[in-house]
């Protein structure tokens, strides 16, 4: 139940999101080309518009980025087109050398991802401006000034995107996917045979809600840089980086140690009940045990990123180290260099040191 309300949240914010980038990708391309036809009487200043859709992005700091990548490679595409026209004209040997080197000078990483636009406009531009190009190339680079500025005017103005909340259900989504898991994982230490493919259906889901996770927090973390929006919520905007109080990156930073720590455990249990030889398995006892433990981890997973209660913490560190006592003297190894039972309390151990940290 829980899981669902933070994928309706998710969607909700997602939806929120694209309405918002609607009305300000539809406002800007029709102030650009006002603005490009009564301040600069053009009379079909149709780069302004388009330009202007590229001012608008989820984030400030990538509307900058893909903006100055488009002005540079229109002004790149421009300027090459210029000689080309004026020397050879708009035909097949124009076109060739053009396009030649347009697209080496597209290669040059600063353009981005608006390097195609490089090529785009340096044939464009020859094929409609001819030997005329220059009076052509010229009046567009200044609609497409008009049409940056406006829309990165408009993405800076309106709804100023801070986008944390999405980030946040996505992480309590993974949140609560692995203390489900590792629930799951409790049930199958007491199992002999027959859980290892419902484990596999479990990890699956965990795996792409930290994949999700990732992706929105990537988002979330990009929403603040260069943004004014957010000193409004303490942070100090950077262009490169915007620290602040949010907790969500050492939330992440303990949900993926976690599951990686779970992923090793189910791994642990799978090998162990592979293995021929009884004297390095784990007796019934110490499964009962075991397998209680890691539900209390889940229960304490389940918490974050609040601390948990004094109580629980107490009872699965009690737990814990009630298991750990028999192997702690010296010659408590089975046969061999590996103890099944000492790497399952390891993981466990650095389990409970990941959801006693600490997130804000």
């Amino acid at each position: 139940m829980t899981g669902t309300l933070h994928a309706v949240r998710g969607r909700k914010a997602y939806w929120q999101e694209r309405a918002e980038i609607t009305v300000k990708a539809v406002a800007a391309s029709v102030l650009a080309w006002l603005a490009a036809r009564w301040l600069l009487d053009h009379q079909q200043p149709y780069f302004a518009p388009l330009a202007a859709l590229l001012g608008v992005y989820p984030t400030i700091a990538r509307s900058l980025r893909e903006s100055l990548g488009y002005a540079a490679g229109f002004l790149a595409g421009g300027l090459l087109a210029i000689p080309v026209g004026l020397l050879i004209g708009p035909n097949a040997l124009g076109i060739a050398a053009v396009l030649v080197v347009a697209l080496v000078v597209s290669e040059w990483k600063w353009f981005g991802d608006q390097a195609s636009q490089v090529a785009f406009t340096a044939l464009f531009a020859l094929l409609v401006g001819g030997h005329e190009v220059v009076s052509y190339v010229l009046p567009r680079l200044a609609d497409v000034a008009v049409g940056l500025v406006v829309g990165l005017s408009i993405s800076a103005v309106v709804f100023p995107p801070v986008r944390l909340s999405r980030a946040e259900n996505a992480l309590l989504g993974m949140r609560d996917t692995l203390s489900d898991a590792t629930a799951r994982l409790a049930e199958a230490v007491t199992e002999e045979d027959g859980w290892w493919s419902h484990w596999r259906e479990h990890e699956r889901q965990l795996l792409g809600t930290q994949d999700q996770a990732h992706r929105a927090y990537d988002h979330g973390r990009e929403s603040l840089r260069a943004n004014p929006r957010a000193r409004l919520r303490g942070y100090r905007a950077r262009w490169q980086e915007a620290s602040g109080p949010w907790p969500a990156p050492r939330l992440l930073n303990a949900l993926d140690q976690a599951t990686a720590n779970l992923r090793s455990i189910a791994g642990t249990l799978r090998e162990a009940n592979d293995l021929e030889d009884d004297t390095t398995r784990y007796d019934p006892t110490f499964r009962g045990e075991y397998a209680h433990l890691m539900r209390c981890v889940a229960e304490l997973i389940r918490k974050l990123p609040e601390l948990a209660d004094a109580g629980s913490l107490e009872e699965a560190d009690g737990m814990q180290k009630r298991l750990e006592a028999p192997h702690r003297s010296p010659g408590t190894d089975g046969p061999g260099l590996w103890d099944p039972q000492k790497e399952l309390l390891r993981l466990s151990r650095r389990m409970l040191d990941d959801v006693r940290t600490p997130m804000s």
